[in-house]
């Protein structure tokens, strides 16, 4: 058997939505239990089996005790030992450990980043010391939408022929087309 630790409320729906053991109508009666208890550590939930049968819409309670089991089974529910005053079992939120690990781990993956704009992402892209300079660049390259300065856009307003054409960096195709989406022309 997997290894188990407790969670609060929202680390246990995180790691039961990424759990595919979990099937819709188990997933479903989850999210039910997930709404008893105390919600920083995942202890004292016990609902009773008729409420979630109806919060999920299932037509008897008995109806609810193998999707119980199956949270149980995969480690997401834990007997306590204990019971209610309605004389309710109690139960304690749990997640298995690699589950846990997993959800902390996408978490840190997805830490907020400032994105970059313009032309200063084309330059720093083929800054590098590997890079290829900006002819060798494939025109296909997924580099985002070109912005460009207003510097840039009053070059072209001065008729100037491509060859003049001063930023290194930009190839000079791009740079045009920015400019045609910019001013809302049609290439002919």
């Amino acid at each position: 058997m997997t290894e188990t630790s407790p969670v609060d409320h929202d680390m246990w729906r995180q790691c039961i939505s990424r759990d595919l053991r979990v099937k819709q109508n188990t997933y479903a009666v989850a999210m039910a239990f997930s709404m008893f208890g105390d919600y920083t550590d995942g202890t004292d939930v016990f609902p009773s089996m008729a409420r979630i049968a109806a919060m999920v819409g299932l037509s008897n309670a008995t109806k609810v005790h193998p999707h119980r089991r199956k949270l149980v089974e995969c480690g997401y529910l834990a007997d306590t030992r204990r019971r209610s005053a309605a004389d309710t079992v109690v139960y304690r939120l749990t997640a298995p450990a690699e589950v846990v690990a997993a959800v902390k781990a996408g978490r840190e993956a997805r830490a907020p980043r400032k994105p970059k704009n313009g032309p200063s992402r084309a330059a720093i892209a083929a800054s590098g010391p590997s890079a290829p300079s900006a002819v060798d660049q494939p025109s296909t390259g997924a580099s985002g939408p070109l912005e460009l300065t207003l510097e840039q856009k009053a070059w072209f307003l001065g008729g100037n022929d491509p060859q003049s054409w001063p930023w290194a960096d930009i190839p000079y195709a791009q740079a045009e087309d920015a400019y045609r989406s910019y001013t809302g022309q049609t290439a002919a």
